[in-house]
Order: structure tokens, then sequence, then C-alpha cells
């Protein structure tokens, strides 16, 4: 499979389990549905990487450990935690635009930490990804849309303030894991790590994140709900990673993370058909800025 397919591929997997995860995450609230669905992933992941990976390749020193665990509290207990309860409150569309501000949130905190320069394409880029965001956000839902997805529940500056902690925390775990793959460890086995680690934390701080995330609904579990938490986690974190990881291998890296983050662009015509509702014109237009802005930044620091 060419790379570009397998990066495009992967960001449509990431935007259909989104959906997916959107109403069994208001149905159980964020953390909770993060915790389970964390089982979930914990074992599918521990499965691929003791096939494909390799264990042995995990440094063990001090400062590989700590920025493991780092990543894994603040990318996966806090930050997928904040993200699905974003899918809750905001509902898919809106948390999936927002999420794009993750790459300038990995700009500046690579600038502050790692003294990278920026460029004036990547301050052009990060401008066109906040304007894109804020168009589609407070300005995307066409009157006459009346699908729950289209809703929000509680406070709108609550749910976008969810939504933009879910992606600092993704973007934080991601930087503090870069130095353990550069040290040559295998990415399903760090993949598999993060979620080992995450996992029996998300039970430890289930009743404070339950009362932080207040969630508007709170079913109980069923058999129909375990099979979308399995798909979810399935197509996500398997399928999609597999897919980004061939991409990766097979073509250049900026290019590929690039062409990956057309995510809420292919969110748009998935919810079409899915609520049979036609997304506002602000909504494709700044999906398409934003992932305008990401592309401009992402090549301004490749």
């Amino acid at each position: 499979m060419p790379y570009q397919l397998a990066a495009l591929s992967a960001a449509f997997f990431w935007a259909l389990s989104g959906l997916i995860a959107a109403t069994p995450s208001r149905q159980l609230g964020g953390p909770r549905f993060t915790r389970l669905r964390m089982v979930v992933a914990s074992v599918l992941l521990f499965i691929v990487a003791s096939v494909v990976g390799d264990w042995g390749s995990l440094p063990l020193d001090n400062r590989s450990i700590a920025l493991l665990f780092g990543s894994a509290v603040l990318g996966l207990l806090i930050g997928d935690a904040a993200l699905f309860t974003a899918f809750a409150r905001f509902g898919p569309r809106r948390t999936s635009i927002v999420f794009t501000t993750n790459a300038p949130m990995a700009a500046i905190i690579g600038a502050v930490v790692f003294d990278e320069s920026w460029s004036l394409e990547g301050v052009f880029g990060t401008c066109l990804i906040v304007g894109g965001v804020v168009l589609a956000v407070f300005f995307g839902t066409r009157p006459g849309q009346i699908h729950r997805f289209e809703s929000i529940v509680g406070n709108p500056i609550v749910a976008f303030g969810w939504a933009l902690l879910g992606a600092l925390g993704q973007a934080v775990g991601a930087i503090m894991i870069a130095p353990v793959l550069d040290a040559g460890a295998s990415t399903w086995t760090v993949a598999a790590a993060r979620v080992l680690v995450a996992t029996p934390l998300l039970w430890v701080f289930a009743k404070p994140m339950d009362a932080a995330a207040r969630p508007a609904e709170r079913q109980p579990m069923t058999l129909r709900l375990w099979g979308i938490l399995t798909l979810s986690a399935l197509i996500a974190m398997v399928i999609g990673m597999t897919l980004l990881l061939h991409a990766f291998k097979n073509g250049p890296v900026g290019p590929a993370t690039i062409l990956s983050a057309t995510t809420p662009i292919m969110m748009l015509p998935l919810l079409w058909i899915t609520t049979r509702e036609r997304p506002g014109l602000w909504s494709w237009v700044g999906a398409a800025i934003a992932f305008a802005g990401t592309a401009l930044l992402v090549a301004s620091t490749a």
C-alpha cells in the first residue's frame, strides 16, 4: 500500500472511531468511557506488541521510565479522558476540529523546551489553525441541524476547555515519549507500555475524574456498549496506528503526518451520512483552513 493511502486511511479510521465513540462517551461519561476503553486497548495492544514488537527494546534507565510514565499520565490519563469528555459535551465535529490545536501546542512546547526556532511559515500556520477552529466551532452549525451530535451539554466554554485540555495532554504526552522512541524502542511496545501504565491509574483516580467531568448521563454497561468500546479501540489504536506506522516506514514522515491530519475533514462527510444533516458551510471552511495550517506548520518544522 502506498504511504499516502495508508496515512489517509489512518485519518479515516480515526474519524470513524471518534464518531463511534460519540454516543457511548455521552452515555457513560468521558472518564468512565476512557478507562473501560483502555482496558480493551490494553489487551489488544499487549497482544500486538508481543507478536510484532520487542519488549526487550524498552530502555530501563530512570530517565526513560520517567518519560514513559509522564507520557502515559499526561497523554492518556489526562489527555484521553479530557478528549472523550469533550466528545460527550461538545460533539464529535467540534471536538475533532479543536483537537487540531495539538499541532501548534506541540510546536510551542518544542520551542520552549528544546529551544527550537519558529519560522514565519510556522507562525502563519498556527494562526490558520486557530482561525479555522474558531470558524468551525463557533459558526459551523447550520440552522435546522437538530441531531444530538450538534448539541452542547452544559456550558460551551467548559466543553471547549475539555477539548483544549485533551489536545494539550496528548501533545505533551507525544513530546515526552519521543526520546524513548528515538532510543530504539519498538513503537508497538511503547504504545502498549503507555496503555498498561495508564489503565490502572484511570481506575485509581476514577472518582475525582468522574466528579470533575460531571457526566450528564450514567448508563449501566451492556454487551452492546462493550462491543462499541472494543470496536472503537480496535479501529483507532490498532488499525489506525498500524496504517500510520506503515506510512512512516514507507514514506517521508512530514507528508505522512500532514495526510493523517485530515481527520477533521473526513469527519464531516461521515457525520453527513450518519445524521443525514449536511454540516454548515463554515464547518467545511474552518476544517479546511485548520488542515492547511497544520500542513504549513508540519512542513515548516520538517
